[in-house]
């Protein structure tokens, strides 16, 4: 397919070299007929979805390493609700049970009791998030605490927390002693793929608790599972958007997410089930819970890693919107949620020595700032409730930090309403951004191109396209080259009117394969692999050839003819980029006003062509051509050309 694709490419360098029924004439304007395009345009969403962060993202491979799950009734030890299951062996026999008292931290008080009276080995086995998966040779941390106890009388006295930590090469088997006891990691014989098992087990008639269990990888990149995060350095992202999403603000106050409870040591993490774990109702996705192993400091690490600005999006004092009923905060107690934010850039941006949140920051081993500038107040809410809540915070912050960018929100719809509303209050004193999404049909996406070009160009915010994806219904919402190339038409109406369009973000950006709550998603994976789609590739070449500044285009075939185009120039190589989609079944003959050598990449294919982990049928080629006049561009294609001066 490779082959063919680049063939092709090459075919059709030289204008008239295919014949198409079908001709556009593109006229390309002059340096200065556009606008300077700004360097936040691409980035990127990560919401705690599709099982993305525990096992996935953060490669942590037990599952409640800290036992802080919910407690599964005797008749089911052996349900994946608590990860863990009895482990009985030689004549071993054991008391399972979760204790509170005298925890390694308050906040995540339960932990494990084994209480032995066999003769042989007891305890417990975890078998991680589908399987451990630990390829020979590849280096671990293997950590947790223990501690023994003993009888006193008809009550218990506890010794103290002691910590059992090493790192070891993965082998078959591996075996490691503490005292009272080992833990082995051994081979699923199970499991055809070779993952494997993780049990820890007590020697003798005796009592020992355990917590804050760990099995990582240290071949990581910002402690984070290291070929994911390639895929997203791939991408070249401008900015991250964290931590969601709805789970910013799940269905009732017990449960938001409060980024204060997820920095410092792990073991002072409180975790919470979560949301997504009831999108479709009662089924085996609701054992998946969030443990806060990626947190604040995490996500900011990921974007330091990735040169890309953070946007962390903080509540606005109302749950999530979908949950009903929704709760608000009354306004006279808003500044609560005001003050959060505010401890939120004390802790990106606070000097170490001087400030509570900063010295948190520089302990957990950063003491130089995050130099976070965005902040969305609100995920996705929406009506005058949410406006009086938005504007209340935003007035709290900018008193403090005028300096720091507000987001607003302006609903879950593209049009309505709510979304009228929310124009009509919103002006560029009260937010810099407002965070427009839309999931919708490729009939939508195919008359989306035209969008922002009648949005105002002072006075109001500018946009955040922050979650939009194609759901292509007809082929079950799947990851196929037709939903990618319709979403490239959106995108070359967000770079033509990037002088409206400051930033977008495609979601989601990640779903572990079998435990997929929300489709399409830009990048699949399992406990070992990944495959990017062809909606992945889309978002790539218009990151990896973003312009500096636009330029002027006019076609002389219309919209309706399903041909997009927009055009600019990289000031730091001199190139003219000219993005063309051809939306249409049939090829293109494209007659350009720009000559001269040229490089370009081509993705096509079959509008139902999908990518798997078997299998990347669908991915951009490129081929150094000549540009004399004009080119053919196949169907169902997204063509980047980058001509030199």
């Amino acid at each position: 397919m490779k082959k063919t694709i680049l063939a092709m490419a090459a075919a059709m360098a030289t204008a008239g070299a295919v014949a198409a029924e079908r001709s556009v004439e593109v006229t390309l304007g002059g340096a200065d007929s556009g606008h300077a395009v700004p360097s936040t345009l691409w980035g990127i969403f990560f919401e705690d979805i599709n099982w993305a962060a525990d096992g996935g993202l953060y490669p942590e491979q037990l599952a409640n390493g800290g036992f802080d799950w919910k407690q599964a009734d005797h008749e089911k030890w052996n349900c994946k609700m608590d990860g863990w299951e009895p482990d009985f062996r030689d004549g071993g026999m054991a008391r399972l049970s979760f204790q509170y008292g005298a925890p390694l931290h308050p906040n995540t008080a339960k932990h494990l009791r084994i209480e032995t009276f066999g003769t042989g080995l007891a305890g417990v086995r975890n078998r991680g998030y589908d399987g451990i998966f630990m390829e020979d040779g590849a280096k671990f941390r293997l950590s947790f605490y223990w501690r023994e106890i003993e009888r006193d009388g008809i009550d218990y006295k506890l010794g103290e927390w002691m910590k059992f930590e090493t790192e070891f090469a993965a082998a078959e088997k591996n075996v490691f002693e503490f005292p009272f006891g080992q833990v082995r990691i051994y081979t699923d014989e199970k499991a055809e793929d070779g993952r494997r098992i993780l049990s820890i087990l007590v020697k003798g008639r005796r009592a020992v608790e355990f917590d804050q269990a760990s099995l990582m990888p240290l071949d990581t990149i910002a402690g984070l599972r290291k070929d994911l995060v390639e895929r997203l350095a791939a991408l070249r992202p401008a900015f991250v958007r964290f931590p969601g999403g709805c789970i910013v603000e799940q269905g009732d106050y017990q449960h938001w997410y409060d980024w204060r409870r997820t920095v410092g040591p792990k073991e002072r993490r409180e975790c919470v089930i979560n949301r997504w774990s009831f999108h479709l109702g009662p089924h085996p996705d609701a054992l998946y819970w969030e443990t806060f192993g990626l947190g604040y400091y995490e996500y900011f690490r990921l974007c330091e890693a990735l040169g890309a600005e953070p946007v962390p999006i903080c509540l606005a004092g109302i749950t999530c919107q979908f949950q009903k009923p929704a709760l608000f905060t009354e306004l006279d107690d808003i500044d609560y949620f005001a003050n959060v934010v505010l401890e939120l850039i004390e802790f990106a941006n606070g000097d170490a020595a001087t400030t509570t949140w900063g010295k948190v920051r520089a302990e957990m081993g950063h003491p130089e700032p995050f130099n976070l500038k965005y902040i969305g107040i609100g995920n996705e809410n929406w009506g005058q409730g949410f406006i009086d809540r938005y504007e209340a915070i935003q007035k709290i912050i900018k008193a403090k930090h005028p300096e720091i960018i507000c987001v607003g929100s302006s609903g879950p719809d593209s049009e309505g309403n709510y979304f009228d509303l929310a124009w009509s209050k919103y002006t560029d004193k009260t937010a810099e951004l407002i965070d427009e999404h839309y999931y919708r049909s490729p009939d939508w996406f195919l008359h989306s191109s035209k969008r922002y070009d009648d949005y105002a160009r002072s006075g109001k915010p500018k946009v955040y396209a922050g979650e939009y994806a194609c759901h292509d219904k007809e082929s079950n919402k799947a990851n196929n080259l037709w939903s990618a190339i319709c979403e490239a038409v959106a995108m070359t109406g967000f770079e033509r009117n990037s002088n409206v369009v400051e930033m977008a973000s495609y979601a989601p950006l990640f779903a572990r394969i079998d435990h997929t709550q929300w489709w399409p998603d830009l990048i699949w994976f399992n406990g070992t692999k990944n495959f990017v789609t062809p909606n992945y590739y889309v978002q790539q070449m218009f990151s990896l050839n973003r312009p500096t500044r636009t330029i002027s285009v006019e076609a002389t075939m219309g919209e309706e003819e399903h041909f997009f185009t927009c055009a600019g120039i990289d000031d730091a190589t001199g190139e003219t980029i000219v993005k063309l989609v051809n939306a249409s079944k049939q090829p293109l003959d494209v007659k350009l006003n720009l000559t001269g050598h040229a490089h370009m990449t081509l993705l096509t294919g079959e509008r139902s062509d999908v990518n798997s982990l078997e299998k990347e049928t669908v991915r951009p080629v490129g081929a150094s051509i000549y540009l004399d006049g004009g080119l053919t561009i196949p169907a169902n294609s997204l063509t980047v050309l980058r001509v030199k001066k």
